[in-house]
């Protein structure tokens, strides 16, 4: 189980990743407000979660924390490019193929969020990370339809 300080850093995390999934979720998106969304978001991870020193953490659960932190940085960056491609899309249908990729991101960052909030601390240690979704998979199981 991780640290109250540690629990604190990751819930605010996933508070901010509900705040932008929610500016996303909207049909009148708003770009500035977006990009606004994902700036405070990104300054956040930068400032509070990535300062996290991981060598306070209980051995036991350290080695799989840092393989999401890991995970989690990844999928900051090729959300920071997402959100670029999006407001420099100029046509409906990639705007809207790059608002998908922009909401299966944050599920994919909120799904390690919640590995690591979660109070089994099992889940924490154990071998299974969450993978980004392709489209045509089904709970982590290829859908060969």
């Amino acid at each position: 189980m991780l640290p109250h300080f540690y629990r604190d850093r990751y819930q605010e995390f996933s508070a901010l990743l509900a705040q932008l999934q929610q500016t996303v979720a909207d049909d009148n998106l708003d770009p500035t407000l977006l990009r606004q969304s994902f700036e405070q978001l990104q300054l956040f991870f930068q400032q509070q979660i990535i300062s996290l020193d991981s060598d306070k953490l209980d051995p036991s659960v350290m080695s799989r924390v840092q393989s999401l932190l890991t995970e989690l940085n990844k999928q900051m960056r090729l959300l920071s490019i997402d959100v670029t491609f999006l407001q420099a899309s100029r046509q409906s249908t990639t705007t809207q193929q790059r608002l998908a990729q922009i909401r299966s991101r944050i599920t994919t960052l909120v799904s390690y969020c919640n590995v690591l909030l979660d109070n089994d601390s099992a889940s924490v240690m154990g071998n299974s990370v969450p993978r980004q979704s392709h489209g045509n998979e089904v709970m982590g199981t290829k859908n060969y339809q």
